[in-house]
């Protein structure tokens, strides 16, 4: 209760609209203060705050004719209010990054879902000498199983969240800076907070070498080895084939090509084979891989092509991992220093195969995808945007079409 003068009182536990009101008005002043301060990404230290309002007209990605429980609504309104920090410092030859973010996620209809999310990364990018370098990280990411795989529509197991980690070793040893030596350690984990049996909990160990050879032109090509161990979160189940473990082996070479002044190309091309410990059925190989053309014509427009081809893990009942090619075009104009408007738009087919228990659907999805966005930089601390995205899936298997709409606005301070 807040006194005003005298026999006048404001009890805000009666009005939690107008405890938002006051709160915002008796903030006002930090907020300012923070955008007067010449506060950028460029300094060692700094805090970063921001919120985002979202509209999404079919939050389950479900078809229009599916029958939803009472318990639930296809079209939300979700809240997202994150604070962190982020630190970037160079001492001597050694830099030091770090970034830790809390984020609040609150939906005003589908309360369930609402949860927060701590995610973190780290890295000290370290040089013992000039010719020996390499970079010690870690990092964490929390975020809510997407419901395009996650279908299970019950008031029990309806927020599904999933936690990624993952600790990494390298070093890079160039004693004449064109030819280098390449080696790491990496350790991964995921976990779910509800049974995903198609995207399993697991725990993963690599070991990485190569080498890297760079051009005088400024271009540079890398061929890289990974030996993987993992230990799935699960126990043995031969009647639904629920293996323990695999091993995986991948072989790459990526190209870093810089073809003009206007130009760039990344390129990547790997064979990878998983072998389980023991239901062969799961197993896969293939080729896989990505490229990346960025073109900026003008000092005003930036597009980016991409495509890639990837094989992974999705243990159903009648198949037990997916190919999906993917095209896309990430078009941005900058209309003038301060606002920056942004469009991308994309189209993949996803296939289902290998073995499982039952024979195979042949499940085969097409997407589509399309946003436009605009960016504003109101002040050298505070960034306004906008978004609206249109995304569908058709399906061979009924009951998996979709259509969604989003629409969104944010804002953002760094100071």
């Amino acid at each position: 209760m807040l006194k005003l003068a005298k026999n006048i009182y404001i009890d805000f536990s009666k009005s939690p609209r107008l405890t938002s009101v006051m709160l915002c008005l008796f903030c006002l002043p930090a907020v300012m203060l923070a955008l007067t301060a010449h506060a950028d990404d460029k300094d060692p230290f700094n805090i970063i705050t921001g919120v985002t309002w979202q509209r999404d007209d079919n939050l389950f990605l479900v078809p229009s004719n599916f029958l939803l429980s009472p318990s639930f609504s296809r079209a939300d309104n979700i809240t997202t209010a994150y604070v962190g920090a982020q630190l970037d410092k160079l001492y001597s030859l050694q830099e030091f990054k770090a970034n830790f973010t809390v984020t609040d996620y609150r939906y005003q209809n589908n309360k369930s879902l609402n949860f927060i999310s701590k995610n973190y990364s780290a890295a000290w990018l370290w040089n013992l000498t000039p010719y020996l370098k390499g970079t010690l990280s870690a990092d964490r990411q929390q975020a809510l199983n997407s419901f395009q795989d996650y279908r299970s529509f019950t008031l029990a197991t309806l927020k599904n969240v999933r936690v990624n980690q993952a600790q990494h070793f390298e070093a890079d040893f160039s004693p004449h800076g064109v030819w280098h030596l390449l080696g790491g350690v990496t350790h991964t984990e995921a976990t779910n907070s509800q049974f995903f049996i198609q995207q399993n909990n697991y725990s993963q160990n690599s070991l990485d070498a190569g080498v890297k050879y760079d051009f005088r032109s400024g271009n540079s090509l890398r061929l890289m080895g990974h030996e993987r161990q993992g230990i799935y979160g699960n126990i043995l189940d031969p009647t639904n084939l629920s293996d323990t473990g695999f091993k995986e082996a991948e072989a790459e070479a990526l190209l870093d090509w810089l073809v003009s002044g206007k130009s760039h190309i990344n390129l990547r091309a790997a064979y990878v084979t998983r072998e389980h410990d023991h239901f062969s059925q799961r197993d896969y190989s293939g080729t896989v891989g990505r490229v990346d053309y960025n073109w900026m014509p003008t000092g005003k427009i930036n597009v980016t092509f991409s495509a890639f081809s990837d094989l992974s893990s999705f243990w159903n009942l009648d198949s037990s991992f997916t190919r999906e090619n993917t095209l896309s075009i990430s078009p941005s104009y900058a209309l003038s220093d301060k606002i920056t408007m942004r469009a991308d738009a994309s189209i993949y087919e996803r296939t289902f195969l290998g073995g499982g228990v039952i024979p195979s659907s042949h499940r085969v999805d097409k997407g589509e995808s399309a946003s436009i966005g605009i960016d504003w930089k109101l002040w050298r601390s505070l960034t306004i945007g906008g978004n609206l995205a249109r995304s569908t899936r058709s399906s061979n298997i009924p009951g998996l079409d979709y259509n969604d709409t989003t629409a969104e606005i944010n804002a953002n301070l760094l100071f």
